[in-house]
């Protein structure tokens, strides 16, 4: 499992040299940990690199490292960046202090920059987010890191709970930001670069959503030609950087034409794995079937574990905020024993795709085409599209348009608060809607962008989670494909009215890859449920679920309701929302219950003294 460790500091500073100095003595070294880069008030070490996939890149005459995977830009295509750059590589990034890794480079990385002579430093997060980056003040050294247990014995005191930000998280009013669960702990954003001196630290990103949004590509078949050679592209750059490859092939569209570039694409034949259910709501094994037909590839199928285990949320690893644990319980170890059986060290899964596609909301489409053309032609055509998309009527989404356009109806965060959320207490996402502090800072003036795009950029800006907080050092890496800068940057030009042409959702996607594609599935609509497994599972997890839930944090915290949390408790959920909400608020519980020993019941306040 890869990791990286820096420390930087002010070398001129007595204190903060003797403060590093200590730091530096007590911190893994030696074994399996190398140094990397040592400069003037900067080190940084790691573990785990695996050559192809995550290694460090060093720059010519000890000025920085990237640490990571690094792609090259090129008309023809990305290549591997070579690991040593040259120094006029290393010079071009230096001068731009670091914003030519944003454009001229891609791939999922945190670079660690210092100009010889000069009094800066400079820490940049690509703009996928790809790798974790980390903050820890430790007295007068910061400390940077992807993985908080091999920080966790420098620290003074133990961290404490930042309950704005898990009410946030709980309450969907929470995204990419700086913050994290802990109040000690702080993040380099995706696309953002730290310029460190003895004095400040200033905070800018190199990369910018809604810029790259205006820059709109509106005809259809130039958006569906450059999606087809992108989408080909990122896919056999990732897959190159293993030996061998399994994919998770769900059957949906996403998944489907990840198998179709990988199938035809230069590296290793993948191996494509699916999981179906005891039950008929989620049986979708002949669409994974149909695709792996179509690829020319035998489908490895497995029974789904029906109504898996929720103790091993009871030991899982420390991390600064929650994540989605129940799929990790689910899917965690399965995949990794299945890896191992098929020689792969890497396991393709197609999250991302629902986002940057465009695969919900069509009712946004009219607004920003009135926003960006006027009332020209074509416009009812977009009208109706989006009302068979979100299968509304039509007069619904003229009036969301026009709502839109008005400015009386401009799509925000605060919409989603209390959708699928009926066990939160009402004075939690109050809570949440006012203080609206956990946001993407890019995301909050508008500067103009329709809501359709602003919804669109607001999904594709969350990184996926490099680690997995139930892994193993020896598993393989969890890897999606379609989260990488290029695609990312193509998916946020195309207007949304041009993403659901034809009242279709991913409509461009569809069309890249359509003679790729067999029937069934670029033209499915609909997507497999998991109501009975998520039932499933509760029942069989009653007992643990009240033993966390009920005499848990939250619940003395005000942010669950006690009435609609002992019904669901009792047997009485609602499928289509409660059990997930269940199982969601189980991992909170034992993500806080991990933190519980360095967390002093005064950092345990009910909702109305949060701050």
């Amino acid at each position: 499992m890869f990791r990286y460790i820096a420390y930087v500091w002010n070398e001129e500073d007595p204190r903060s040299r003797a403060q590093a100095r200590s730091l530096l003595s007590r911190t893994p070294s030696g074994g399996h940990w190398q140094t990397l880069w040592q400069g003037d008030g900067i080190e940084v070490r790691c573990t785990g690199a695996r050559s192809g996939s995550c290694e460090p890149y060093r720059l010519a005459g000890g000025a920085g490292v990237v640490l990571g995977k690094l792609f090259v830009r090129g008309a023809d295509g990305s290549v591997p960046a070579p690991t040593a750059l040259g120094e006029r590589a290393s010079r071009a990034l230096l001068s731009s202090g670091g914003r030519r890794l944003v454009e001229e480079y891609w791939g999922r990385y945190v670079a660690f920059l210092h100009e010889p002579g000069s009094r800066s430093r400079w820490v940049l997060r690509d703009p996928s987010g790809g790798l974790p980056c980390y903050a820890l003040r430790v007295g007068a050294v910061d400390v940077y890191f992807s993985w908080i247990e091999d920080v966790l014995p420098l620290c003074e005191t133990s961290p404490t709970i930042d309950w704005p930000f898990l009410i946030a998280g709980l309450t969907r009013m929470r995204e990419h930001c700086v913050r994290t669960g802990l109040r000690e702990v702080t993040q380099v954003m995706a696309g953002e670069c730290l310029e460190i001196r003895p004095d400040s630290v200033t905070r800018r990103f190199y990369w910018d959503p809604l810029a790259i949004a205006a820059e709109a590509l509106e005809d259809a078949r130039q958006a569906s030609e450059a999606m087809s050679r992108c989408v080909r592209d990122v896919v056999q750059a990732w897959a190159g950087c293993y030996r061998g490859v399994l994919l998770s092939l769900s059957g949906g569209l996403d998944s489907s034409i990840i198998l179709a570039c990988l199938a035809h694409g230069a590296g290793p034949r993948p191996h494509c794995y699916h999981y179906y259910p005891l039950e008929a709501d989620l049986d979708e094994r002949r669409f994974a079937r149909a695709a792996a037909a179509a690829a020319g590839l035998t489908l490895i199928e497995r029974p789904r574990r029906w109504g898996f285990s929720l103790k091993p949320l009871l030991s899982i690893h420390a991390t600064p905020e929650p994540t989605n644990y129940p799929y990790y319980l689910e899917h965690s170890r399965a995949e990794a024993e299945l890896a191992a059986e098929c020689g792969a060290d890497a396991v393709f899964i197609g999250y991302g795709g629902d986002q940057l596609f465009y695969q919900e909301y069509g009712q946004w489409a009219p607004g920003d085409f009135l926003r960006r053309r006027g009332l020209r032609p074509g416009w009812a055509r977009v009208l109706l599209d989006s009302a068979r998309m979100d299968k509304i009527s039509v007069w619904r989404v003229l009036g969301v348009a026009l709502g839109d356009c008005m400015g009386r109806r401009r799509w925000t965060p605060a919409q989603d608060v209390a959708r699928g959320r009926s066990l939160l207490s009402r004075e939690a996402m109050s809570e949440a809607i006012r203080a609206a502090d956990c946001l993407h800072p890019l995301l909050h003036g508008r500067r103009g962008t329709p809501s359709g795009k602003l919804y669109h950029a607001h999904q594709i800006v969350a990184p996926f989670d490099y680690y997995d907080p139930l892994g193993a050092p020896a598993d393989p890496e969890r890897v999606a494909p379609l989260l990488s800068q290029p695609l990312m940057e193509l998916c946020l030009r195309i207007p949304t009215d041009v993403l659901t042409s034809g009242g279709w959702d991913r409509a461009i996607a569809r069309r890249a890859f359509y003679g790729q594609l067999p029937p069934e599935i670029r033209n499915r609509r609909n997507k497999g449920g998991m109501e009975a497994q998520l039932r499933v599972t509760v029942e069989r997890n009653r007992r643990l679920l009240r033993e966390l839930l009920w005499q848990g944090q939250l619940v003395r915290a005000g942010l669950l309701d006690p009435k609609p949390l002992d019904r669901a408790l009792s047997g009485r959920a609602q499928i289509e929302t409660e059990s997930g909400e269940l199982l969601e608020y189980a991992g909170v519980e034992a993500w806080l219950r991990r933190w519980a020993n360095g967390v002093s019941s005064r950092d345990r306040p009910v909702w109305q003294t949060l701050g």
